[in-house]
């Protein structure tokens, strides 16, 4: 007998899931978490456990949970069938769909749709102005809260198009625009009536009014969160429709076209760094194939993160096993939910194996013979399964592709053409060159949240961090690297390396280029210097920062400024050479950035980033 805390065909799995659930809520003290595994038959079982946080009444499998990022998903769905429909083609530029939107960057108009998915068009990462959304109109366009004109006006970019993949939330937000200019309606109510309406998923929706009917889970003593971001992180759901939506990437169901689906889950990122594995693993969407192994789920399998304020969740999909499977929970509890997902997912193989070994029988009994029976879609899954379930490293460690990948090149709306999507442009610089000798790794580096000032001692790297005031604090996590004649290597698999490239170093740890030192630094100029030492307060009390200063301009000609924000404690800049009251983007390929300028009347100025302004 089914409850509202378990469900699905295979209804013993869904009660050890829930049993599983319930035991790390009660020792981690989560307020909610909920899992479900989709099958090729359909939903194999869900579960949930804990409170809806808000209130003290127990959470239910149709509560809803905000998906973060794996709202991305969704867009790139809705793309892929515009593009099967001839309406969007992947490699043109976002403005034969969006002609008046601008940058103050020249370089935008060679940002296309396929930029956007794999993460490579430069735009620097996430607009956090008001992203909760209080309010909402009578239609939830996307531009209509986010992505205003007023916003992407301020915008620069951190890298030339299609030169580096760095996560970017802007760059999905603005593929949400592109779906509604091209249909003519709001991008989640076309969502609804496309994709997910006829795949049956109808709690999938963004905001209060397309909540109703449903409980929305939060973390305990909290009120439940609502977003704006609708292309990036807004999408709410069940987690059960959710792990249903990735089925559709196995099965689509008519709904949109395999083979353009087929496409999002094909490695597509870019990089001019040879190490920056992280960069050449984004699928369309997909953070990276899945790689780390704790369960056997074939070629093809590929994973999606997502985070919000309340909430962690993870998507897989693997169409070798065909399999999907889907965890979102309540941020009041350090759980590392996506081993807890691979654990179930361990559980749903094994269940899945045993019912093909009893199909391989029954065919046995029938004098068919086993040998032939394979289902369709199964691929080496279940070959891997018999030797048992995982035995690698439970970080998620995408290794970078060989050779080049195929992806969809829709040079005709509609079409398919096989083309390599890391093919050198004509006339672009050659590839980095690994930097070989320990001492040059010495010097002042700069992140977009950070500056590390590295030295090398008798073949150790050690490394410390700028903090607020001025002073420098050993960072225990990046200290103690030993050089073995290629990198600095701490532990069987954490090493750092440098790469140089266009005059420039950059520094690359798990496959991610954290930070980066040029040759030079432009002159401040003669504005800035007069401001060091002053500090900016919110205008309008609903900014990003409460509070921002110009703490000092070093030796290098850097911009040192300092905010109240935990994720950018120190935010390192420079000018731009260009306009004096501007500043420009310290690294090119961190996931996130900022730029500030100055507007000045009579005697006051302001100190601006995006549509916040700061008041001196």
């Amino acid at each position: 007998m089914q409850n509202n805390r378990c469900s699905g065909s295979a209804l013993a799995l869904a009660e050890r899931i829930q049993e599983k659930l319930e035991s790390i809520v009660q020792e981690k003290k989560t307020a909610a978490v909920c899992a479900a595994v989709c099958g090729p038959e359909g939903l194999l079982a869900a579960a949930c456990a804990g409170t809806r946080g808000f209130e003290d009444s127990l959470a239910q499998v149709d509560d809803l949970y905000n998906i973060g990022s794996v709202s991305k998903i969704y867009v790139t769905a809705a793309v892929m069938k515009l593009v099967q429909e001839g309406k969007i083609s992947l490699d043109e530029p976002v403005h034969r769909y969006l002609p008046d939107w601008k940058l103050a960057d020249s370089r935008c108009p060679e940002i296309t749709v396929r930029m956007l998915l794999n993460h490579s068009s430069g735009i620097p990462g996430t607009n956090l102005h008001d992203h909760l959304a209080p309010e909402e109109g009578e239609e939830l366009f996307t531009g209509k809260y986010r992505n205003t004109p007023e916003y992407w006006q301020t915008v620069k970019l951190r890298a030339r198009p299609g030169s580096f993949s760095g996560y970017c939330n802007d760059g999905f937000d603005l593929a949400a625009e592109v779906v509604e200019a091209v249909t003519g309606e709001p991008y989640i109510r076309w969502l609804r009536e496309q994709i997910t309406g006829p795949a049956g998923l109808p709690s999938v929706g963004v905001g209060r009014r397309l909540a109703e009917g449903y409980v929305k889970v939060s973390c305990r003593g909290e009120e439940p969160e609502y977003y704006n971001c609708f292309g990036a992180g807004a999408i709410h759901t069940t987690v059960p429709e959710c792990a249903m939506f990735g089925s559709l990437f196995i099965d689509s169901k008519g709904i949109i076209g395999q083979e353009y689906l087929d496409e999002t889950r094909r490695p597509q990122g870019v990089s001019f760094l040879q190490g920056a594995y992280d960069a050449v693993n984004y699928c369309l969407g997909w953070d990276s194939p899945y790689t780390r192994n704790r369960i056997p789920l074939g070629e093809g399998a590929v994973i999606k993160s997502g985070g919000t304020e309340q909430f962690t969740s993870y998507l897989i999909v693997s169409s070798a096993c065909r399999l999907s499977l889907a965890i979102s929970a309540t941020n009041d509890g350090d759980v590392p939910w996506l081993d807890v997902l691979e654990d179930i997912g361990g559980e749903a193989l094994e269940l899945l194996r045993k019912e093909r070994k009893e199909d391989e029988n029954a065919v046995d009994r029938v004098g068919e013979g086993a040998s032939g029976c394979k289902r369709q879609g199964e691929g080496n899954c279940f070959q891997t399964l018999e030797s048992g379930i995982g035995d690698s490293d439970s970080a998620q460690t995408p290794k970078p592709e060989t050779g080049d990948s195929d992806s969809v090149q829709t040079s005709e709306p509609g079409s398919i053409e096989k083309k390599s999507s890391r093919a050198p442009e004509p006339g672009a610089a050659p590839k980095s060159t690994p930097i070989e000798d320990p001492c040059r790794y010495s010097g002042l580096a700069y992140g977009s949240v950070g500056v590390y000032q590295f030295t090398v001692q008798e073949y150790t790297l050690n490394t410390e961090t700028l903090q607020k005031g001025g002073g420098w604090l050993r960072d225990e996590e990046l200290n103690g690297f030993r050089w073995d004649g290629k990198a600095f290597v701490k532990g069987e698999h954490d090493r750092i390396t440098a790469e140089e490239y266009d005059g420039k170093v950059y520094y690359i740890r798990w496959g991610v280029a954290f930070c980066q030192k040029n040759s030079g630094y432009p002159s401040p100029g003669t504005l800035w210097p007069r401001l060091a030492g002053a500090c900016f307060t919110g205008e309008g009390g609903e900014e990003i920062f409460g509070r921002i200063c110009l703490e000092s301009i070093n030796e290098e000609n850097v911009l040192i400024f300092t905010t109240d924000h935990e994720e950018y404690p120190v935010v390192p800049l420079i000018c731009d050479p260009r306009r004096e009251d501007e500043t420009c983007l310290i690294s090119e390929t961190s996931w996130d950035g900022i730029v500030f300028r100055l507007e000045q009347e009579e005697d006051r100025i302001r100190l601006c980033m995006g549509t916040d302004r700061y008041i001196r």
